[in-house]
């Protein structure tokens, strides 16, 4: 008899129909990428490989998503590469801004502009990116991370359920985060995934085709059934970035994790499957939904 696998089902196929992307203007020719896998590489880190060996991993630190904010506990971690951002641990803020983080980065990944501010706070001349405050943000590059995060999470919280806010204690939803994405030339759709199923490596292997064409991807990561239905339904932000040049290793992802402000260097075929925690899913076990750019 084949084994049933009730327990790993993932509550994400209703997002999908909820994500409302939204258009972006085109990066110039010429300009430069920022963001994790860079801000890693920037700091003398070999994002080709892995990160140092194993530590404590409490499952306590910070973790957002939609369904809440505690996470299960992993027995062991890789500590991963540290992301900085003018000397600062990028790391989100607190235990719901995941999703602002992922944005605020993957923002940054496309506009040196914004990628300029939080590692300098100067902003050069043009159109303020929308993740900057209106007002000066007083402080060093955590802050200007921090305010960012608090700026997106406005955004991302307006209008989550139709007309009416998203609670802002819940998280970013995915619908809201495809619709606020922000890069060059794409926008994005919520796809549901469920890393048993036939389809899981073909869409792994898009979240790695955008990564090779420079365009980050983000992750929501989560558990199945078996820990309950509050652990069954997306639970925390990750974001899968472009590799610096000639640093991709093919079959991998390289894995920004906010809660820790690292990057993860992880082989797709570790995303499949899954039964354990993984630190570059921040203590969960399996990415529940990814979402994909497409043309704008």
């Amino acid at each position: 008899m084949a084994e049933s696998h009730w327990h790993r089902w993932q509550l994400t196929a209703p997002v999908a129909a909820l994500s409302r992307p939204v258009r972006t203007a085109t990066r110039p020719q010429g300009t430069a990428a920022g963001g994790p896998a860079a801000a890693a590489a920037a700091h003398g880190a070999d994002v080709t490989g892995t990160g140092p060996g194993p530590s404590a991993a409490s499952g306590g630190a910070a973790a957002g998503g939609p369904a809440g904010t505690s996470r299960p506990r992993a027995a062991a971690a890789e500590d991963g590469l540290p992301v900085l951002l003018g000397g600062a641990r990028a790391r989100q803020v607190d235990r719901t801004t995941c999703g602002s983080a992922v944005l605020v980065m993957l923002a940054a990944t496309g506009d040196p502009a914004l990628a300029e501010w939080l590692e300098t706070g100067r902003l050069p001349d043009g159109p303020r990116p929308p993740e900057v405050p209106d007002h000066d943000v007083a402080g060093d590059a955590a802050d200007r991370f921090a305010a960012a995060q608090r700026r997106v999470k406005q955004r991302t919280t307006r209008r989550g359920l139709g007309p009416l806010p998203w609670p802002p204690s819940l998280g970013t939803p995915p619908w809201t985060a495809a619709r606020e994405a922000r890069f060059p030339g794409v926008r994005y759709r919520v796809r549901a995934v469920d890393d048993s199923a036939a389809d899981a490596p073909v869409i792994l292997g898009l979240v790695e085709a955008a990564n090779r064409r420079g365009q980050p991807v983000p992750l929501y990561v989560g558990g199945d059934l078996r820990g309950g239905v509050a652990h069954a339904v997306p639970r925390h932000v990750v974001l899968a970035v472009p590799p610096p040049p000639g640093a991709a290793l093919p079959g991998t992802l390289q894995v920004y994790e906010p809660a820790k402000g690292s990057v993860h260097t992880v082989p797709l075929a570790d995303l499949l499957g899954r039964t354990a925690p993984h630190p570059a899913l921040g203590g969960w076990t399996h990415v529940t939904a990814v979402l994909l750019p497409v043309p704008a």
